[in-house]
């Protein structure tokens, strides 16, 4: 049977949503093997967005039957980070087969007597040292 995918576009914004955030490292990535693995990296544009990841997804007909054995999304995570703000994390996010899931993603400033890191979510990947997993440097797969 023929891949099948769906896509995710992350939108970084602060402001209550009101204002982009340029420059905000943005990692998606999936539970594989016990271990959240990194499919993509990217750094947003100057309007807080990257650009659309296309993703492997559940079966379609397991959408079509109540009888199907398994579900009919697959579940992706976003993490994002950026100097100023406080790390944000989106675990179990759903992306159906032919359909654009749009993760907005608002972030906090971090306050001057902010402890902030302390207990931040970090995939397995070292994100700041280049190669994770597929990643390739341009941040898509290879």
């Amino acid at each position: 049977m023929a891949e099948q995918t769906g896509f995710i576009t992350v939108n970084v914004t602060t402001a209550a949503g009101s204002a982009p955030v340029p420059g905000a490292e943005v990692m998606i990535s999936q539970i594989t093997g016990g271990g959240d693995t990194v499919i993509y990296r990217y750094i947003t544009d100057e309007s807080g967005q990257t650009p659309l990841s296309e993703l492997q997804t559940a079966e379609l007909s397991n959408s079509l039957s109540s009888a199907s054995a398994g579900p009919d999304y697959t579940l992706y995570n976003v993490t994002v980070t950026s100097a100023g703000y406080y790390p944000l994390v989106s675990l179990n996010i759903p992306v159906f087969t032919g359909i654009t899931s749009r993760q907005p993603m608002v972030l906090i400033p971090l306050t001057a007597s902010s402890d902030a890191g302390t207990n931040e979510y970090v995939p397995d990947c070292a994100p700041y040292k280049g190669g994770c997993g597929q990643v390739s440097e341009k941040g898509g797969p290879r």
